[in-house]
Formats: structure tokens, sequence, C-alpha cells
């Protein structure tokens, strides 16, 4: 088989960025930004906390007791649901600056958006379910005893010793699903009236910071690559060094996780890295697999198996990866 000719370099070296002069980033990509805020079910009680403290003879502001007002599993759907769209978001997105918003090329924009319509129904759709059963599950959990503060509970009252749920609107308003698209800042659209040497340079640090960007996103892209490929290495390795009877189970996610960053990978190349779309080809043919025929061929685990382990090693050593390399912790 063919191998992507990668360079056996340290990867802090310099990444290919697109000549200037053929593109501007502003016009194939854009900053998008995710806040998604959501009622934690927590509450501090600082009566407590005091009482804790001079319990034990400290000083009160020793510790922070905090109330859980309602069982762990009650806000369990719409934390998974947070959780699957900021997973979803920064798939879909490469890493900008440090003021939360991240890069979103022209190229996925579609595909993002969609996802996050989708994401979004299904977080507004969990809040729902949690405020109709709001009212029933501060009535009946009686775990809090006589911690049970009723005005912690945003929209309930205490009506002549029944507990109702009158302002159902107070407990909505505390989730929020958001997302904002805003456009990158062009260094040759920067025309404030100054003087000419310190527009220029202005103008030479916005560009400077844009190529750190994308040279930031690359190897962002790298990574991932890699982190999947590491990760079936060693699955693959684990599995066919075990013996029968104890081997550990080998997850379609293995292959899935791989065919889903190759696919998105040429759509986010926006330094049109040819080395990364001439790897992420070479692992589409050369670890896509049927993990049902992994598991029934030793001959195929073996060479799926030396196969990864052979191109997860030319990228550490392209990459930089010390020995061991990046966790693969969260794959399956």
């Amino acid at each position: 088989m063919q191998t992507a000719s990668v360079p056996l370099s340290l990867f802090p070296a310099e990444i290919p960025l697109p000549p200037r002069e053929a593109t501007s980033l502003s016009s194939i990509a854009m900053l998008c930004s995710l806040s998604i805020s959501a009622w934690s079910g927590y509450r501090y009680d600082k009566e407590t906390s005091e009482e804790i403290a001079q319990l034990h003879d400290a000083e009160k502001d020793a510790g922070r007791f905090n109330k859980r007002l309602v069982p762990r599993n009650a806000l369990k759907e719409i934390t998974q649901a947070i959780g699957q769209a900021r997973r979803d978001h920064e798939f879909l997105t490469l890493p900008w600056g440090d003021n939360g918003s991240r890069l979103l090329p022209g190229a996925t924009y579609m595909e993002h958006t969609n996802l996050m319509k989708q994401r979004k129904q299904e977080f507004e759709a969990a809040v729902a379910r949690f405020v109709d059963g709001f009212e029933n599950l501060v009535r009946t959990q009686g775990r809090l005893g006589t911690l049970l503060k009723i005005e912690d509970y945003p929209g309930m009252i205490d009506e002549g010793g029944r507990l109702r749920f009158v302002r159902p609107q107070e407990l909505r308003t505390r989730f929020e699903f958001d997302k904002k698209i805003a456009p990158i800042h062009d260094a040759n659209d920067f025309r404030v009236a100054i003087s000419d040497e310190e527009r220029e340079r202005i103008k030479r640090q916005i560009a400077q910071s844009v190529e750190a960007s994308i040279r930031v996103g690359t190897r962002d892209l790298w990574q991932r690559l890699y982190k999947t490929v590491a990760h079936m290495s060693e699955r693959m390795n684990e599995y066919n060094a075990a013996q029968e009877g104890n081997r550990p189970k080998l997850y379609t996610s293995m292959v899935t996780n791989i065919v889903d960053i190759v696919d998105v990978l040429p759509s986010l190349n926006i330094a049109s890295d040819a080395d990364l779309n001439r790897m992420a080809e070479e692992v589409r043919q050369a670890l896509v697999v049927d993990t049902k025929q992994l598991r029934k061929s030793e001959s195929l685990r073996s060479e799926a198996a030396q196969k990864a382990t052979e191109i997860a090693q030319r990228m550490a050593a392209y990459m930089g990866v010390p020995a061991g390399g990046p966790t693969t912790s969260g794959l399956v």
C-alpha cells in the first residue's frame, strides 16, 4: 500500500498556510460561540456552613455547605443534552483565541447550524420535561429535611403549608441555549484614522494573530486524527495480546470515531495542509474496517493492529509526541 509522505520532523515546525493573496480567512470562515446555561440544582447555605464551622471550632469562613436541591438524576437528561451539544460544536469547529469563540469554516456552517438546531430542540424538550415535573419533584423529595427552604426553588411558594409552583417562567429563564456568529478581523479592512505607521503595525499584528490561530487549528486536527489512530492501535494490540476468553470488547466506535474525523477533516483544514489531507485518506483506506470481521479473523486483526501502530508511530514522530503519546481517554 502506498503511504503518505510525512516528514519525520518536530510538529512545532512551520505549518503551511494558504497564500495571503490567494484567500482571506474572513471570506472562508467565521467565529462562532456557543453559550449554554442551566439551573445548577445547588444552593450555598450560609447558616449551615457557619453551624458546621462552629461545631468543629473553626472560623466561619472555613468551609461552604452547598445543598443539592434535587436528586442528581433529576437534571441528568439536561446535562447530557448540554454535553452532546458542546462536543458537536467543538468537533465541527477549530480553536480560536481565548474568549470562548471558535473558528467555524464556511464548509461546515450548514452542518453545524442544522446540528445545533437539533441539539437546541433536544435541550429545550428536556428542560420542558423538567419544568413540568418540578412541583412534584420539590413536594415529594423530602431529602433535605430541615435544610429545605422554599425560596431556594425558582417559582415555588409555600401557600399555607402547601408547596406550589406558581411562576414556571422564573425557572425556565435559568436555562438558555444560544449560538452567535461574528466575522473575523481582516487586517486589510483596518482603516482607523491613525498614523500610517501605527496602522501598519496593527495590521501586521492582526495578520500574525490570524496566522497563529490557523496553525493552532491545524495542530488540533493532527492531534484529533492521531488520537483516534493511537486509540485503535492500543485497543487492537491489547485484544491480540490477551488470551481467548479474557479479551476486551472491540467497540464499533473504535472505527466510527475514525470515520467521523476523516469525513470532516477536509472541510476543517482551512490551512489546506496537503500532508494532513493525505494522511487522513491513508487512515481511511487502511483502518476503516468492519469490526464484526475483526472479531472473526485473526489475520485481519493482526493486519489492522500493524497498520494502526505504524501510522500512529509516523504521526507521533511528525508531531513530536513524547513516548506514550497523549491520552486517548474518553474513546471506546
